[in-house]
């Protein structure tokens, strides 16, 4: 009997809280953002999030600490007319990333932006060079040894390979020294110790005179210098590079031939400079754009990178042996239309190499995640394909966070740009569409499930409007499921969410299920309801009842007023009466255990009875 009679007060309980509450519950936000709302139901959208995804295989909503969803664009200039090069690099000392970059056909300047506070979103520029006739390539090293950025420039039109001095370290100004001044459309420049003496010497690639060519820094002062030719029949000749690429402790060049189809590197024999082998990488490749070196399959040896503008692609040479006479080639994107800049970088902080392009035909910047680091499997991300004529790509931590950012030039869109597509994000939200639940409410709970994580919280904020436009405020943060009971106002019919997921772990996120809000539903409203001046027993708030609940009555003159609850038996549980003042009265009641109850008023003909749920 005592267990058919707990299935029986169980099912009264799960009917009459039907009776007399509705919920609105959300499981699903795979939908997408974008729906402010009102709605009627949630259904699997919401309104806008911060650093939060949803996860399609278990409709879950978790915080993106990793990749972006999308990538955060930042705009250095978007008036740098033909831009043909861009580079970052601490021109002023201090101590955060600046970007450098040139443009030839109209400006035919080179440039540097200040970075003003180290985020990366407040830009002034300084001029470097003006009227310099076709600036094609710019790269920043310290040439004069004093401890401060100088810039480097080669110009496709006046032949030109130039430096200028920073004069007094901080990037205000600058004093222009010529290296070579007959250098045949002049169009990569490079710096590194070629002869290992310390100090900084100069590479140049030029197109028509088909040279590879390093100038010896004599005094290391960046006054006087002394040319070496590498290779003077590498037709075409279109980026240059210096690596240690036969690992035997000293620089080595590279070389990217865009008439003889060549990837290259030169053999730097004694070390000084003065005798080079040519050893070819690729002889095949479609319009070589663009070279460069670095470790890409994690062995210890320096593997090679190049863009080929015809044969659309992005390929590294293994380095099989570590000494730059054997390779075997892997194609990272075959289909890259009219690649014409590669660069090599850790993108996504996992500790290998991945690898960044620039696309003149498809307008893209991309880069290539190294899925296991050994350089066979790669994943693309695209970072921008509406990018007019890319031209130029680069990586580094613009915004002083620690995760690398994509730079990039594009020619047509005269535009220097960064992106952040890595980030850390210790904190997110999710804010819902605005709920319509389409009657006038008495808010009674909000309930959520989820995990959370060691070191991770999810809290939720709430608030509740008659006038979408103007919702309000939002309560402080409720850290577990509660009562909504003096949190929102019973009558407004617009309800809002937002989630808050935190963590203090960028491997661990917590997790949200579910969340429901549940509300009164009394049916008609008594008439005597309307107003305090009609005799009238109201509706018990909150209902269900959460620990207390309050009976509240009016009496429009000089009353007495029996009030009786009963629970499903019959027993009366509580009973009060008395003579009552005109007004509303209020009676708390706060020692009923869970259940059903019936609360009947009595004073004089009247007589009304309301139903209510209590949970202990």
């Amino acid at each position: 009997m005592k267990a058919a009679g707990l299935v029986i007060f169980l099912m009264l309980v799960l009917i009459l809280s039907q009776a007399v509450a509705s919920t609105a519950t959300q499981t699903d936000w795979f939908g997408g953002d974008g729906i402010p709302g009102p709605v009627i139901e949630w259904g699997d959208t919401f309104d806008f999030e911060t650093c939060i995804y949803w996860s399609g295989s278990s409709d879950d909503l978790l915080l993106d600490t990793g990749i972006l969803n999308v990538p955060v664009e930042h705009t250095v200039d978007s008036e740098f007319e033909h831009v043909t090069s861009v580079y970052a690099a601490d021109i002023d000392g201090n101590g955060d990333m600046d970007v450098l970059g040139s443009a030839g056909s109209y400006d035919d300047d080179i440039n540097w932006w200040e970075n003003i506070d180290g985020t990366g979103l407040s830009w002034i520029k300084h001029n470097v060079g003006s009227s310099l006739d076709g600036p094609r390539s710019v790269y920043a090293a310290d040439i004069d040894g004093d401890g401060d950025m100088d810039v480097l420039g080669a110009l496709k039109y006046a032949d030109d390979i130039i430096w200028w001095e920073n004069n007094n370290g901080s990037g205000t100004s600058w004093t222009e020294h010529m290296i070579d001044g007959d250098f045949d459309v002049a169009i990569s420049v490079y710096a590194e110790d070629i002869d290992g003496d310390g100090d900084m010497d100069v590479l140049g690639a030029a197109e028509g005179d088909y040279d590879i060519t390093w100038w010896e820094n004599d005094n290391g002062s960046g006054t006087s210098w002394t040319e070496h030719t590498v290779d003077d029949s590498f037709s075409g000749a279109r980026s240059v590079y210096a690596e240690d690429v036969d690992g035997d402790g000293d620089m080595d060049v590279l070389g990217a031939a865009r008439y003889a189809d060549d990837i290259t590197w030169w053999e730097n024999n004694n070390g000084s400079g003065t005798s080079w082998t040519e050893h070819t990488v690729d002889g095949l490749f479609d319009s070589a754009y663009s070279v460069y070196a670095e470790d890409v399959d994690g062995d210890g040896d320096i593997d090679v990178l190049g863009a080929a503008a015809l044969a659309d692609d992005i390929t590294w040479w293994e380095n099989n042996n570590g000494s730059g006479t054997s390779w075997t080639e892997h194609t990272v994107d075959g289909d890259f239309n009219y690649a014409c800049s590669v660069y090599a970088e850790d993108v996504d902080g996992d500790g290998d190499m991945d690898v960044l392009g620039a696309a003149n035909g498809a307008f893209d910047i991309t880069w290539w995640e190294n899925d296991d680091g050994s350089g066979t499997s790669w994943t693309e991300h695209t970072v921008d394909n509406n990018f007019s004529f890319a031209i130029s790509v680069y990586a580094e931590d613009i915004d002083g966070d620690g995760n690398m950012d994509v730079l990039g030039a594009a020619y047509d869109a005269g535009d220097i740009t960064w992106w952040k597509v890595i980030g850390y994000s210790p904190e997110g939200s999710l804010q819902s569409s605005i709920l319509d639940i389409q009657e006038s409410p008495c808010w009674q709970s909000i309930d959520w499930t989820c995990s959370e994580p060691s070191g991770t919280s999810v809290a939720f904020q709430v608030r509740a409007s008659d006038n979408s436009s103007a919702m309000g405020s939002w309560s402080d943060p409720l850290t577990t499921p509660c009562n909504l009971d003096g949190i929102l106002t019973d009558g407004d019919s617009l309800f809002q969410y937002k989630v808050l997921f935190t963590t203090s772990d960028p491997d661990s996120t917590p997790v949200l299920d579910d969340i429901t809000v549940t509300w009164g539903m009394l049916g008609i409203e008594h008439e005597s309801d309307a107003g305090s001046s009609v005799l009238s027993l109201h509706r018990v708030q909150p209902n269900p009842a959460f620990g207390h609940a309050s009976l509240t009555f009016t009496l429009p003159v000089n009353s007495r007023a029996e009030l009786t609850v009963f629970d499903l038996t019959g027993h009366v549980v509580h009973s009060i009466s008395g003579e009552y003042e005109p007004g509303v009265h209020e009676i708390r009641l706060d020692d009923l255990d869970s259940g059903v109850y019936l609360v009947r008023m009595s004073s004089g003909d009247f007589i009304d009875t309301q139903r209510f749920v209590m949970i202990d």
